[in-house]
């Protein structure tokens, strides 16, 4: 699993993707005084330059990252250790999406969630299409329901029957409902 994840980054987090995730935390405020990223080597080293923070009350975004020289000297320390690339760094430690794991690991973690009251649903997205789809609709759906999380059966035949909606109103109801009250 650990490897379809790495293999799925490196696809989502392009080159240019890297650049633009790491030049928030070098700041808007570097673009305005000439230390873009733009024309870096993503799969080279990660700046040397420190964070540009504007002096400000943080007009223009210039604030977006609360310490961005604490981040930097941290994605530093960890990409010399591991010799990773900025493009690396970005994705081991960048912004995370989504949950990583066996159908097993991450049913177990959702099963979880829902006994805990910490979820009323699931919204799961695949990372890639059409086959991530399977993985989810073949693999993760029978593990939530083996755990007694995830519905086997239906109620109704309208997802408006299915989540306790009440009927919709059609023409004739609306005009009956309007000329009762």
């Amino acid at each position: 699993m650990l490897e379809k994840e790495r293999w799925i980054r490196l696809q989502q987090v392009t080159p240019a993707t890297a650049l633009g995730i790491a030049g928030l935390l070098w700041g808007i405020a570097g673009l305005l005084w000439g230390l873009g990223l733009s024309g870096r080597d993503a799969d080279g080293p990660l700046p040397r330059e420190d964070p540009v923070v504007a002096d400000d009350d943080g007009s223009f975004g210039a604030r977006r990252i609360a310490d961005s020289r604490q981040v930097v000297a941290e994605w530093r320390e960890k990409a010399d250790a591991n010799r990773w690339s900025l493009r690396e760094t970005v994705i081991a430690l960048g912004p995370q999406r989504g949950h990583v794991g066996t159908p097993e690991s991450l049913a177990d973690k959702f099963a979880h969630f829902v006994r805990h009251s910490a979820v009323d649903g699931f919204d799961v997205t695949p990372q890639l299409i059409p086959d991530g789809l399977d993985d989810i609709v073949d693999l993760l759906v029978p593990a939530l329901q083996e755990r007694g999380v995830y519905r086997t059966e239906y109620t109704g035949t309208t997802l408006s029957e299915h989540v306790g909606l009440r009927e919709p109103l059609t023409h004739s109801t609306a005009t009956d409902r309007l000329q009762a009250g």
